[in-house]
């Protein structure tokens, strides 16, 4: 029989189907209730300290300036100031901001995770409807949702487009050849190792970060024209942003740079390969930018060759 217990198991054995409530509507209200009170209190503990500092008692008067009198019941059996104090100590303690901005800095549940845990709980093997009334309602509100698991923080645009399309494209196909393979779900939830997948993904990305800079400079050499050089270097720049921002999380100013560095990278490898004893690449690491300049120059002019100074720029011709 389904129950919480079942569930509970459930979202334990697969983590990225550890999705709650975010209840934001509510902890935002419960937020403004406490700093209403929290102001109240302010107010009343502003008109208790001026009331004991003017006050004719000694003990009371003493209390904007010591808080072992304030503290000390003996001093003034009746302290209202320091009740005040206390009560306004635990009003803050549950005026939990932090906490608060921590739960909506949790990722979304993605789609496909949240539509297996709402087809799991219908499913007579899975759920099989135990949840009733309102409860019944709890992972309807898709946008005010939060999971748990890391891999949504974790994951780039290509873990994503994998576990969302070509995992589920691979299980359905999978299931057509082979019927059995619905009798091996656990708890009615197929799972795929998450570890296997980002190990493949890791390998796509190294070889893409081999073959992008070296393909480039590899087809330009065949080309002949002017025209259709520019165009390939347009492309393969295109490309290599691109793939920057689906097998990385790099923020939009990496991705300018390093597509700033790789456009520079292209044509510095085919004056090395087609010209490597009049050219050299001076690499600076301040600013990520690349100095590319002729050797010959800095030989006829009769100069020792300083990376570290700034180059005359003018006409070197051939």
């Amino acid at each position: 029989m389904a129950n919480y217990n079942k569930l509970a198991t459930v979202m334990g054995d697969h983590q990225e189907l550890a999705i709650f409530r975010r209840f934001q509507r509510l902890n935002a209200k419960s937020l403004l209730y406490m700093q209403a009170e929290i102001l109240h209190l302010e107010s009343e503990l502003d008109m208790i300290e001026l009331e004991d500092k003017r006050s004719e008692e000694k003990s009371r008067s003493l209390f904007h300036t010591s808080v072992f009198n304030l503290k000390e019941p003996c001093c003034c059996p009746n302290n209202v100031q320091w009740k005040h104090a206390l009560e306004i100590r635990e009003k803050l303690e549950r005026y939990t901001l932090l906490l608060y901005s921590q739960a909506q800095a949790l990722p979304n549940p993605c789609r496909r995770d949240l539509n297996t845990l709402q087809e799991w709980l219908d499913r007579p093997e899975g759920g099989d409807f135990f949840l009733q009334g309102r409860e019944a309602d709890t992972w309807n509100a898709e946008h005010d949702v939060l999971t748990l698991s890391r891999r949504q923080i974790d994951r780039d645009c290509l873990t994503g487009m994998v576990n969302d399309l070509v995992i589920p494209w691979y299980h359905d196909l999978r299931s057509r050849w082979n019927k059995s393979v619905r009798i091996r779900e656990v708890n009615g939830v197929w799972h795929y190792q998450f570890e296997s997948m980002v190990a493949v993904i890791n390998a796509i990305s190294t070889l893409l970060s081999s073959l992008l800079p070296s393909t480039s400079i590899f087809v330009l050499y065949f080309l002949q024209s002017p025209v259709a050089r520019l165009a390939a270097i347009m492309a393969f720049t295109t490309v290599f942003s691109s793939t920057l921002i689906l097998v990385t999380k790099a923020r939009r100013i990496d991705v300018f740079a390093a597509t700033t560095a790789f456009v520079v990278h292209i044509p510095v490898g085919m004056i090395r390969l087609t010209e490597p004893s009049r050219y050299v690449v001076v690499s600076l690491l301040s600013k990520r930018f690349l100095l590319v300049a002729p050797a010959y120059v800095l030989l006829e002019a009769g100069e020792d060759w300083d990376p570290a100074r700034e180059h005359r720029v003018g006409d070197y011709g051939a």
